[in-house]
């Protein structure tokens, strides 16, 4: 611990040089000039180099060094007036050693005067830069020590008063300089890690646009081939009956016969398709049911940030774990969450409600419940199909592909997806998924 009461080490007081004690208004101007600069740095090392090269003859200074507090003890971090060995030599200095230790520890501005007239080794670095006198001050704001300030001059022993008084006035400036660097740069950090995960967002929401349209491909190819089956099979039935009619002459059997088989080529086609929509290369895994919910409602709130009213999730204990492709699920989830704060967005106190339960031991059954004016009875056998709308409580127009979508997926898990009632009104969407494959039976 440095000595206060040193005759070499004292906090800035009268100096015996008088003469110059009184304020110099060109002491002023440096100021002016000097925080006009500090108040444009981006970087304190090279504002600093400019600003003692302005004032260096102006005070009689012949070095400076600013060191950085790096919480355990102080980097060298701007300097002038010093050989490039005592930088190596100094470039980093422990909290209590030498003047800058000294000051970083009491956290009080200290001059040493009469540098080469003394033997303490405390000065032994002041010495060795051939220093007469060194004023050192610490740069503290809220009183968290960001770093020191230390100004040194040769030929003269010590500082006057209104050299004090203007080297701590700037120390101040610099420490606020230090400071609005220091914020600005984390600002910045910020920023770009906001703008990052922005684009994050962009992609992902990209990606689910992609997922949306390529499943909404795959529900309309497996609706279309479902439908043209049966009216194929039904031609293909009829040209069957007329060329084994007993009216039917050669050329008419010939006829039918080819187009039974174009018929049943046809049939093929559809077949295939219904096939290849089906193997839609599921990624069945044993997953939380809870972070599948979760995970939907933060698509949906950065998709659409004031759309979902307040949202409760309860899963049983039993429920929470089952054996189903996560994106798909999601998506399902996301479709009918976006459904519910569509219908309900209208309503006074709205509220959405997501639970989960196990009803059978081979199957998890997930509701999305929302208390919106409800689905009328006479739609809900066409909810599934496209065409009516995209579901929900009070659904507007559109292709409706939100449900059909959620129906292709749900049917690929070996589940089921219905709308049914809710008690107090609104609308209550419920579909199954397996259960996990370690607590079905």
């Amino acid at each position: 611990m440095l000595n206060r009461r040193s005759a070499l080490f004292r906090s800035s007081g009268p100096a015996t040089d008088t003469a110059e004690d009184a304020p110099s208004y060109r002491f002023l101007e440096l100021l002016a000039v000097s925080a006009s600069d500090l108040l444009q740095a981006e970087d304190l090392a090279p504002a600093l180099d400019r600003i003692f090269g302005l004032i260096r003859n102006e005070v009689e200074l012949d070095v400076f060094f600013h060191y950085v507090f790096d919480g355990n003890g102080l980097d060298l971090n701007a300097w002038a007036g010093i050989t490039p060995e005592q930088v190596t030599d100094w470039s980093h200095v422990p909290i209590g050693i030498a003047i800058c230790g000294g000051v970083a520890e009491s956290l009080t501005p200290m001059i040493a005067r009469d540098i080469q007239q003394s033997d303490d080794p405390r000065l032994a670095y002041a010495r060795d830069m051939g220093l007469d006198a060194c004023f050192c001050t610490p740069l503290l704001h809220n009183n968290m020590l960001l770093g020191t300030l230390a100004f040194g001059r040769r030929g003269r022993a010590t500082f006057t008063d209104a050299e004090v008084q203007f080297l701590q006035t700037l120390a101040s400036y610099v420490t606020l300089a230090k400071h609005r660097i220091r914020v600005d740069r984390e600002l910045r950090a910020r920023l770009q890690e906001r703008d990052r995960m922005l684009a994050e967002r962009v992609t992902i929401e990209r990606q689910m646009l992609e997922l949306t349209r390529a499943s909404a491909l795959g529900s309309i190819a497996a609706t279309v081939a479902h439908e043209l089956n049966q009216p194929l099979s039904a031609a293909a039935n009829y040209m069957a009956a007329l060329r084994l009619s007993p009216a039917s002459d050669e050329r008419t059997r010939d006829l039918t016969g080819a187009a039974e088989q174009q018929l049943q080529r046809a049939g093929e086609i559809i077949r295939r398709i219904r096939r290849m929509v089906r193997q839609n290369d599921l990624v069945l895994e044993d997953r939380s049911v809870t972070a599948s919910i979760e995970e939907a409602l933060n698509l949906v709130r950065a998709a659409a940030p004031r759309l979902l009213p307040p949202v409760t999730i309860h899963v049983a204990g039993a429920a929470n774990c089952a054996r189903f492709d996560n994106v798909q699920i999601v998506q399902v989830l996301a479709n009918l969450l976006r459904n519910a704060g569509e219908a309900c967005q209208r309503h006074a106190d709205a509220a959405i409600r997501v639970t989960a339960e196990r009803q059978d031991p081979h199957e998890v059954t997930i509701r999305v419940i929302d208390n919106g004016p409800g689905v009328p009875l006479a739609q809900r056998d066409q909810l599934f199909q496209p065409g009516l709308g995209n579901g929900g409580s009070d659904s507007g127009g559109g292709l409706g592909l939100g449900l059909a979508i959620s129906h292709h997926l749900i049917e690929g898990h070996g589940g089921r997806i219905w709308a049914e009632e809710t008690p107090g009104g609104g609308a209550t969407f419920a579909f199954t998924i397996p259960s996990a494959l370690e607590t079905g039976s």
